[in-house]
């Protein structure tokens, strides 16, 4: 092989390593840019336009929605703590027309049609940090409710912070610390204080005792604590009210706290039947392990001389998933064996192939697919110029006229043309098969929402029940949710 022909033979494998040098560059730079993460902030403002009329509708519907929007909002918050960083920018719950917008007669109307509406008219704006308790309601507007909330989470305990305000006034601010498994009842403990001062109702309170202490307090399936137990702010009505506590039988009773009422309840737990044993193994290992409300440790473990009886097992393992399983152990089946998967979260790592995002393999097929054209064009022009130099030499010479010199010079170019229409219509095929993956990868990336986010209400027994946020566009996040 002459000097010529190396030289024809090795400028397309340059070329070709040079694509994918540039190619893989590029995907680099795209991955990092567009991975679908953004960094969850701490701290968050919600503005309510103060109603103009104060009517009891008014007052209850704006409860309402404060009520709904508070437990969503420390929801997604928690679920930015167990599932990494990935977040919306921000949130907004529309309605046709907004009820601040109406006159009083389409007011009334509306909220006659809509005591409690599934799509919220309120709008969640993420703020770039977390402001200090004293400036909750530093700067707020005049005419608005402001409703300030933030959540930080240290090992297995949840910090939560809510401030009402009426302009520059703080009209309720108040902090709990729970364990993860308690945050339902940390919401709750937030979210009824501010019901009570946007309506001004009366509330009912328990007072919960028992022998001995430590009891877990259940109040219609949902955890509120362990005795001795003082709850305020409850909403008057029917409940079942239920005491847990190892080693002993479980007592069920139903109550009926009276508005402005103290409900004063005093247990007496009995030793119950144990001999009970639970195993537990998650895939992947060391999963949190909570029964009922109480934390026993990391997968795998057997949970041994159990009390008998109807549990609710808990198994989290942040940024992985989780799941939960009602159980009931009798003399009959004292032992049972659980064994979960725990793919029920979102990875903040996105769905892709060798460990690179459908995003990312977009990016680099289509960079790839560019570049590969752009390759052919030019060695199709480059093939063309043996052409035009064969034509400048002999044009006006007869085959007859030629020298040795001609015949090689134009054996020569006549090759280079051959070899270069090969590379450039190879060129070409392999960018439209790039083009091709290209369109391949964007579908599943798509498919695979990397930048959406699904987000997990308290879970009932054996049933899921899943709120789903919108993907992003070019002014942040929009989401409808409903209650």
């Amino acid at each position: 092989m002459n000097f010529a022909s190396r030289l024809l033979f090795q400028q397309p494998v340059r070329i070709i390593c040079a694509i994918l040098a540039v190619s893989a560059t590029y995907a680099n730079q795209t991955a990092n840019k567009y991975d679908g993460r953004v960094t969850w902030s701490d701290a968050y403002v919600l503005e309510l336009v103060r109603p103009v009329s104060e009517s009891t509708e008014t007052k209850a519907y704006l409860a309402g929605v404060v009520q709904n929007l508070i437990a969503d909002e420390l929801s997604l918050q928690r679920s930015a703590v167990t599932r990494g960083k990935l977040s919306p920018l921000s949130i907004e719950y529309s309605l046709q027309q907004t009820h601040e917008e109406l006159p009083a007669d389409e007011r009334r109307a509306l909220l006659e049609r809509h005591p409690k509406p599934e799509v919220l008219p309120l709008k969640i704006v993420r703020v770039p940090a977390a402001p200090g308790a004293s400036e909750d309601c530093a700067k707020r507007k005049d005419d608005r409710y402001t409703l300030a909330t933030r959540i930080r989470a240290v090992g297995t305990k949840v910090t939560l912070h809510v401030a009402l305000c009426q302009g520059a006034e703080i009209l309720h601010a108040q902090s709990t610390t729970v364990d993860e498994q308690e945050l339902v009842s940390g919401v709750t403990k937030l979210v009824n204080p501010i019901r009570a001062k946007l309506t001004g109702d009366n509330y009912a309170s328990l007072k919960i005792e028992s022998t001995p202490v430590r009891a877990s307090v259940y109040l219609d399936d949902q955890f509120l604590g362990k005795t001795p137990l003082n709850y305020s702010y409850l909403i008057p009505g029917k409940y079942r009210l239920v005491l847990k506590l190892d080693g002993y039988e479980s007592q069920a009773v139903p109550i009926e706290p009276q508005s402005g009422a103290v409900f004063t309840r005093s247990f007496s737990l009995s030793p119950g039947k144990t001999g009970g044993r639970l195993e537990l193994i998650t895939d992947p290992p060391d999963a949190r392990i909570y029964l009922d409300a109480d934390y026993k440790g990391k997968t795998p473990k057997t949970l041994e001389n159990i009390t008998l009886g109807t549990y609710r097992v808990h198994l989290l393992l942040p940024e992985k998933g989780e799941a939960y399983k009602t159980v009931t152990l009798t003399e009959a089946t004292p032992y049972l064996k659980i064994s979960e998967s725990l793919t029920e979260f979102i990875d903040q790592r996105q769905s892709g192939l060798l460990g690179l995002s459908y995003k990312t393999w977009y990016y680099m097929s289509l960079t790839t697919s560019a570049l590969f054209f752009g390759s052919g064009i030019a060695f199709y022009v480059w093939r063309d110029e043996a052409q035009e130099q064969i034509f400048g030499r002999l044009s006006g010479k007869s085959v007859s006229q030629y020298t040795t010199e001609d015949n090689i010079f134009l054996a020569e170019q006549n090759a280079a043309y051959e070899s270069r229409g090969t590379y450039a219509t190879a060129f070409t095929v392999t960018a439209g098969f790039f083009a091709a993956l290209s369109i391949y990868f964007y579908v599943q990336h798509l498919l695979s929402a990397d930048d959406g986010i699904v987000m997990k209400q308290k879970p009932k027994t054996e049933d899921y029940e899943i709120r789903i946020g919108a993907m992003p566009g070019n002014q942040g996040v929009s989401a409808h949710f409903h209650f």
